[in-house]
């Protein structure tokens, strides 16, 4: 969701699933405009066939170009 409240779609890959009071990695990215790209976004993480759910807040995506350009 972006500072304005619009939900915004990402794509978000792990290697395996994080266990309980494990420790792993989440990769995120999204497209668009800079303008598109309100910041600060919060993300919301919730677990495959769950309901437990994380939040975080305050999250931005560095600006970066294009493939190829």
């Amino acid at each position: 969701m972006d500072s304005t409240g619009k939900q915004v779609e990402v794509a978000a890959w792990q290697q395996a699933p994080i266990p309980a009071n494990g420790a792993g990695a989440v990769v995120v990215g999204a497209q668009g405009e800079s303008a598109q790209l309100r910041c600060p976004f919060t993300l919301k993480l919730w677990e495959a066939g769950g309901s437990r759910t994380d939040t975080l807040g305050n999250l931005t995506f560095p600006e970066g170009k294009a493939r190829g350009q």
